[in-house]
């Protein structure tokens, strides 16, 4: 590793460190006793309809791919398909347990320690406020989390590309003159984080403590698969740093979520955090 690139992960870390304090010491972002997700599925329905967007999402977007034809000679065409459909699904099924009154909580059961409903959710502007601020304090503990991560794998034989993602690579190569880059923008702003924050921090983390999991184990469990639903995306010699990544915003947005009580705060900080990503790889 260049010697920049070893002052830069300094600095990275010395952000993250400034950002933990931060967070640590402010009072404003500390978990409230009665402020949390008012998710209104009980746990068994919650964990099979994750179960049912996970193998479903794959399907989607073949069937896209399917539907549309693929085309080896654009990648993002491919990648923007594949999103739309497999998000799209995701959703599908998301809307379906909604809609399915038998799956939603009944009288005792919504009892805060048992992971149901909470009274008293943050309002529109303040989870507005908290997510933003979530983003910002994110991105260094994130960039020094996959910087670490990196420079172990660098270490250990690998090799660093230009972009770590398969979708932002295929968008850096393609040029504002493809038609499907509005799509694939918009899928990665808009669908993506609406997609997986229902997918993810509503389905998965809220059945799991649904079941008796403590906030903190059902936050890191759904981190852990978070990102390794990724690693297919990630390109060869960035996973490492891109599952350190992933996982630190999923604890970052599985936290925000709890404190905010409104999956619209986790979705607004993933949308933000895949824009930036965006706006670095036009740069």
């Amino acid at each position: 590793m260049p010697g920049t690139s070893w002052w830069t992960l300094a600095a990275w870390c010395a952000a993250a460190l400034a950002a933990i304090v931060v967070v640590r010491r402010a009072s404003w972002f500390r978990l409230l006793p009665r402020v949390g997700p008012a998710w209104p599925l009980r746990a068994e329905p919650s964990v099979i309809a994750f179960g049912a967007s996970f193998l479903l999402a794959a399907v989607g977007g073949a069937a896209t791919l399917a539907a549309f034809g693929a085309d080896e000679a654009d990648p993002l065409r491919t990648s923007a398909l594949q999103g739309l459909g497999g998000h799209a699904m995701q959703l599908a099924v998301v809307i379906a347990a909604f809609a399915w009154p038998g799956a939603r909580t009944r009288g005792a059961t919504t009892a805060v320690g048992h992971g149901g409903v909470h009274r008293h959710p943050c309002g529109h502007v303040e989870s507005a406020l908290l997510a933003l601020a979530v983003a910002l304090l994110a991105w260094p503990v994130a960039q020094a989390a996959g910087g670490l991560a990196g420079a172990v794998e660098l270490w250990l034989g690998g090799t660093r590309p230009a972009l770590g993602h398969r979708t932002l690579e295929a968008m850096s190569a393609s040029g504002s003159g493809n038609p499907w880059l509005w799509l694939a923008i918009a899928s990665a702003t808009v669908l993506a984080p609406l997609a997986e924050e229902f997918t993810y921090r509503g389905l998965l983390q809220q059945g799991l403590k649904a079941t008796g999991l403590p906030t903190t184990g059902a936050i890191a469990l759904t981190s852990v698969l978070f990102a390794l639903v990724h690693w297919s995306v990630l390109t060869e010699g960035s996973r490492a740093s891109g599952l350190a990544v992933l996982f630190t915003l999923s604890v970052a947005w599985g936290l925000l979520y709890e404190r905010t009580g409104r999956i619209a705060a986790p979705a607004l900080a993933h949308a933000a955090f895949n824009a930036a990503n965006l706006v670095i790889a036009a740069g």
